[in-house]
């Protein structure tokens, strides 16, 4: 799914930012590979008008500029994280399932079981 969707998706569904639960089953992870900001479109990265807003990812959340699910579960199976989030915002409460993978240095991110978008670190 392209990041636009995601973000049509999610403002569909009413999710907003949100800060992490305490008792999250993952526990903090410093350094992990997969945290940092992706976008599928570099000039995504630079532009708070850009259409698409990239994906901030750490061990706790994934947040977009309008958008954001917290990790309530999540293992990890060789090179892949596999993330129960749960996901509101205006009412509205959803589970998301979610994985990110690793190919080299982009970040496959699969959400809620559509095609994988595949996204580039932004610098």
């Amino acid at each position: 799914m392209k990041p636009a969707r995601l973000m049509a998706w999610a403002a569909g569904a009413g999710i907003v930012i949100l800060a992490a639960q305490p008792g999250s089953t993952l526990s903090a992870r410093a350094g992990e590979p997969f945290d940092g900001r992706w976008a599928s479109d570099l000039q995504a990265c630079v532009g708070a008008s850009a259409p698409a807003s990239p994906v901030v990812v750490n061990s706790l959340s994934l947040q977009w500029r309008e958008a954001a699910c917290v990790v309530r579960t999540s293992y990890r199976m060789r090179d892949a994280w596999h993330i129960g989030a749960r996901c509101w915002g205006e009412g509205a409460i959803s589970n998301v399932p979610i994985t990110l993978r690793m190919r080299g240095e982009q970040l496959l991110l699969g959400w809620a079981g559509a095609p994988a978008e595949e996204l580039r670190r932004c610098p």
